[in-house]
């Protein structure tokens, strides 16, 4: 068995917290270059951290032995994902995430400096995704993006996949050439039709369409499909597209109240929550772009819209907040006071109820989670533009994630005292986070085009 307590006592890129941010930035760059993707073109999604400079994907013989490397009994396609899973971790489990999120780095990257070498890694990126895509048009589901277990994609997906690639597509595709803008374009109505098609149940293919009705109404899964619907509109100028945005809106209240709001109407007083509070970045980065696409979406007058926006904005950065430690570490499971707006930490407990089986779910912790951190790094940047109020605290906020940023904070899991992660999970505190290096990358060049991180 890897010994994984020797994994997590190594300091990735060392002296990384002490660089400038374009330092930090660029050596961030370099690590992914190199080791973001697969000899197929794949993007990686969780690879493991063997030594200060070395990262690589995981094999079976890292999962012997280690629990909750798989997703076993989730899935009903004959235990092909299970199966994968069980050799690779969660190797290419949000590969089309990662690949989504690199490609909005990279155009990030274009807009501010115009680097042909952004070109070249934008277009990796672009690539990463086409597989994936034409792995669907070969099997006759044009739009349908599936995660790809074992290197080929399966039937199952999430709102989260199709919110990063679908994001990347657009910023992207400014700087794309002609072929490639018409690749984008037959990407993203396809996406916006498949979902359509589908009612919008995407989660697992082998499931009835109506499966999962609260789908079309939950905020994070609502924005992404309204977004996915203005995409297609905004690159087709089909009526049908942005007819189709509206109605979903109207299904849905993520413009006026974060879930807080939802937990009140429901008349939960307190909530035990796991990664809910992340899914506060997808909406706040789905309103930003709406704003500029389908500005009808919040309200008629442009009075509203602005009004709007700002609401949504506010609420779900409200929401960002919780589980957010003076240290700037988010915590991964949250005891929700909802009356009170507030929360706590919840300790090391048994969770009897865990909503998903295996070693990790069945215990809250303390465990810090790197990807939400970063997720609400990079939604900073719509409320610094667009909220006076919040812009001087938001900033303030993000530089100093930005400065504090180290290899240990780049960890998907981080367990600050050695007691949060049980044995059997605690390879999960020796991975690089799928997301954190590219919300940083896309958190600097944006902020750099936008004059927001001074002279170094």
């Amino acid at each position: 068995m890897v010994d994984y307590v020797s994994l997590e006592a190594i300091e990735l890129l060392p002296g990384l917290a002490a660089l400038p941010l374009a330092a930090k930035a660029a050596r961030l760059q370099q690590m992914l270059e190199r080791a973001w993707f697969a000899p197929n073109g794949l993007c990686y999604s969780l690879v493991l951290i063997t030594g200060p400079e070395h990262l690589r994907p995981m094999g079976p013989a890292d999962t012997h032995g280690i629990s909750d490397h798989s997703v076993e009994g989730v899935y009903d396609d004959g235990g092909a994902t299970s199966e994968a899973a069980r050799d690779e971790g969660m190797t290419f489990e949000n590969s089309i995430y990662s690949a989504g999120l690199y490609l909005q780095a990279q155009a990030a990257r274009l807009a501010a400096t115009g680097e042909p070498d952004a070109l070249r890694e934008a277009g990796r990126a672009l690539t990463a995704l086409r597989l994936i895509y034409d792995d669907g048009v070969a099997r006759g589901r044009a739009g349908w993006l599936g995660k790809p277990y074992g290197q080929v994609p399966k039937d199952h997906s999430t709102p989260d996949q199709y919110h990063a690639a679908m994001l990347g597509l657009y910023h992207y595709r400014p700087f794309a050439d002609a072929s490639e803008r018409q690749i984008i374009d037959r990407m993203v109505c396809d996406i916006a039709d498949f979902l359509q098609q589908r009612d919008y149940q995407i989660w697992n293919l082998q499931h009835p369409i109506d499966s999962k009705p609260w789908n079309l109404t939950n905020s994070y899964c609502n924005a992404t499909y309204v977004l996915a619907q203005a995409l297609a509109w905004h690159v087709s100028g089909a009526d049908r597209h942005r007819t189709e945005a509206l109605r979903l809106a109207t299904l849905s209240q993520w413009r006026t109240q974060s879930y807080l709001g939802d937990w009140h109407d429901a008349g939960r007083a307190r909530v035990l929550e796991f990664e809910r509070v992340c899914l506060a970045a997808f909406i706040i980065e789905a309103a930003d772009v709406l704003a500029h696409i389908l500005p009808e979406v919040f309200g008629a007058s442009a009075d509203d819209q602005a009004h709007a926006l700002r609401h949504t904005l506010e609420v779900w950065w409200e929401f960002a907040q919780l589980g957010m430690d003076d240290a700037g570490h988010q915590h991964y499971w949250i005891d929700i006071d909802v009356e009170r707006r507030t929360w706590q930490p919840t300790g090391v407990r048994r969770n009897d109820t865990p909503p998903f089986p295996g070693e990790f779910f069945g215990w809250y912790s303390d465990v810090r989670w790197s990807d939400s951190l970063y997720r609400t790094l990079t939604a900073a940047l719509p409320v610094i533009a667009r909220l006076p109020e919040r812009r001087a605290a938001a900033l303030a906020w993000a530089q100093r994630i930005m400065h504090a940023t180290d290899g240990r904070r780049l960890r998907w899991m981080i367990d600050l005292d050695g007691q949060q992660l049980r044995p059997m999970v605690r390879w999960m505190g020796c991975m690089l986070s799928s997301e954190a290096p590219c919300h940083f990358l896309m958190t600097w060049w944006r902020g750099r085009a936008a004059g927001l991180w001074p002279a170094e």
